[in-house]
């Protein structure tokens, strides 16, 4: 979809959406569904907006779907209100406005407990992305694992799948590159999510073909055909940026900075970490920033090292 477009139906969606939430307490009994909107509305924010742009909005509609009495659909907003929260850094609880009580963990064990399967494959969704997002692979993997209990059937959501199958697969690759004896088990899971790719860019090229070019580059990263991991990587780092992906932009920079760092490439990969940095900050990530950030510092005084050494030194990054 052409930018000028998009940015058509974008107001228009909101024009839309505003009249809802302004009439729902008159459409409340009629209305067909509000996950439609928001599984939109959270495509839509998700990839174009900031979160600090987004916090605000989930923040207000999570509040008016508790004064509708719209529980699921307010749960909904609250989770991914938390989300938004987790990648900015701000260390305050989304659930406090409703119940001191309750918190993310503990209101997944009571989704558990009443086979909310639904809300439980989001809340999965929302903690794997935020883990890996941060930097946390060991936690974002625990959750795929738990993710498992949770199949996805008639009750899944568009957006949850694609979001999931995306960042499955970068996690896959990043275990299976460490050669364990789970090495099948994780590779299969990368290719699974590219197949699934492969098959959504035919759809629509605009919206998947950088987070596909990517997951080749880790296939290759993994299987050292060096030639083609750079040339996707660079072909991601392309896509996202024409596409307006900023926050992928960010993660094809960091994970060919990785890359780069695995062949001793130090200074290559010093340059793509800052364009990484760059992208989050933009975005408004500031726990991605900060992260980054304590990445670059640990990697200089290691580069001055390598060149005092001749270019000998220990990997930092896996």
């Amino acid at each position: 979809m052409q930018p000028q477009i998009f940015t058509s139906i974008l107001t228009l969606h909101f024009m839309v959406v505003g009249k809802i939430w302004k009439l729902w307490p008159k459409i409340y009994s009629t209305y067909f569904s509000l996950v439609h909107v928001i599984n939109f509305t959270f495509a839509i924010m998700s990839v174009y907006f900031t979160p600090s742009f987004t916090v605000v909005c989930f923040r207000s509609y999570a509040r008016r779907a508790f004064q509708c009495n719209q529980r699921s659909n307010w749960m909904t907003f609250v989770i991914l209100h938390q989300l938004t929260l987790d990648l900015m850094g701000i260390e305050e609880n989304a659930f406090a406005p409703y119940s001191n009580a309750t918190t993310e963990d503990s209101y997944f064990a009571r989704c558990v407990e009443d086979n909310a399967l639904s809300l439980c494959r989001l809340i999965c969704c929302k903690k794997k992305y935020g883990a890996f997002f941060q930097g946390d692979l060991d936690a974002a993997a625990k959750v795929y694992e738990q993710s498992q209990d949770f199949p996805i059937g008639s009750t899944g959501r568009l957006v949850n799948i694609l979001v999931s199958t995306f960042i499955d697969g970068l996690i896959g690759f990043f275990f299976a590159r460490k050669h364990r004896d789970d090495e099948a088990k994780w590779t299969n899971v990368g290719q699974d999510a590219i197949e699934s790719l492969r098959k959504w860019v035919r759809s629509s090229e605009w919206n998947f073909s950088n987070k596909l070019y990517l997951l080749e580059a880790e296939f290759y990263f993994l299987n050292e055909d060096d030639e083609r991991a750079m040339a996707c990587y660079n072909a991601s780092i392309k896509s996202a940026r024409e596409h307006r992906f900023v926050h992928e932009e960010g993660l094809a920079e960091e994970k060919t900075a990785t890359y780069l760092l695995h062949k001793s490439k130090h200074d290559e990969a010093m340059e793509h970490f800052g364009n990484a940095k760059k992208c989050y900050k933009s975005w408004g990530a500031h726990t991605l920033v900060q992260r980054v950030g304590n990445a670059m510092a640990i990697l200089s005084p290691l580069c001055a090292q390598v060149d005092a050494n001749n270019g000998v030194t220990n990997s930092f990054f896996e």
